[in-house]
């Protein structure tokens, strides 16, 4: 019985220890780069009223959050950064989009960017708890 429950114990720190070893580590190029689609998207937002520069805004945090998908996608045991990463692509892509197709109201530009950040931000959390 004793070596039942040894042996037992054994096995489940060992799954630990393979998962701590799958998990993808720390990685501080993907950190910085979720970090600058947040602040991007805080600077933003604040530049809502003039739509001329919040189109371009749109325009440059899409290609930060495209890249942002292309760095992560061949990560490593990445599977839900990967798919949190092409969450907020689409949000950026489709506000992007948005402003080729019409004009875009200051109200609908700041949710929309408030989106990318709150999402960034526990993206940036999730990222930055990884183990070193």
């Amino acid at each position: 019985m004793k070596r039942l429950i040894l042996l037992t114990l054994l096995l489940l720190n060992g799954c630990a220890l393979v998962d701590a070893y799958r998990m993808t580590k720390y990685d501080p190029n993907e950190y910085r780069m979720i970090t600058e689609i947040r602040y991007s998207a805080q600077q933003a937002k604040t530049q809502c009223n003039n739509t001329t520069i919040s189109q371009n805004n749109s325009i440059n945090l899409s290609t930060q959050t495209h890249i942002f998908v292309l760095y992560s996608e061949h990560v490593p045991s990445n599977d839900q950064a990967i798919a949190a990463a092409n969450e907020l692509d689409a949000i950026a892509q489709g506000l992007s989009n948005q402003y080729t197709k019409a004009t875009v109201s200051a109200a609908f530009c700041r949710i929309k960017f408030e989106n990318i950040e709150t999402s960034a931000d526990y993206m940036q959390k999730v990222i930055g708890a990884r183990p070193r």
